[in-house]
């Protein structure tokens, strides 16, 4: 069972993790600014490992995997969330989880939401990113589903 969990939570947290990655370097493309998040992430992350200025690809590249493990996490939990879900239920449960997690980045976890957190966002624009981590990880549980 917990095999079978991961197995879907994986694929389900890699759609969120592209969805969101996708959207933040869209968004910062009109500000020259595409992978700043990511890099901004890998800085904050190496200098928790006490590596002090890294260089600029190694930054960014810490900050993709952060934020990507963020989001392989974040699926794997929804993954058992959602085992059951269907329909509108499953919609409901999505927006519920993204709810959460938006909660858990403002209040306790900031880096909760990966790259997310190091972007600066309109209110909108954070709504519009917890929308759309909600349908990837509807989506991933429809293509990850199985059974019918």
């Amino acid at each position: 069972m917990l095999a079978d969990r991961i197995r879907t939570g994986l694929p389900i947290g890699l759609i969120g993790g592209a969805a969101t990655a996708g959207a933040l370097m869209g968004l910062g493309l009109r500000h020259r600014a595409a992978t700043l998040p990511f890099e901004l992430g890998g800085r904050s992350l190496l200098a928790s490992w006490r590596i002090a200025s890294p260089p600029d690809g190694v930054a960014l590249v810490a900050g993709i995997v952060a934020h990507l493990v963020w989001m392989l996490l974040w699926g794997l939990c929804f993954s058992v969330a959602a085992s059951r879900l269907r329909g509108t239920t499953l919609a409901a449960g999505a927006l519920l989880f993204v709810l959460f997690l938006g909660a858990l980045a403002a209040t306790v976890v900031p880096g909760a939401l990966g790259a997310v957190a190091f972007a600066a966002l309109t209110s909108a624009q954070s709504a519009f990113f917890l929308l759309l981590l909600a349908g990837a990880f509807i989506a991933g549980v429809v293509l990850t589903r199985t059974d019918s």
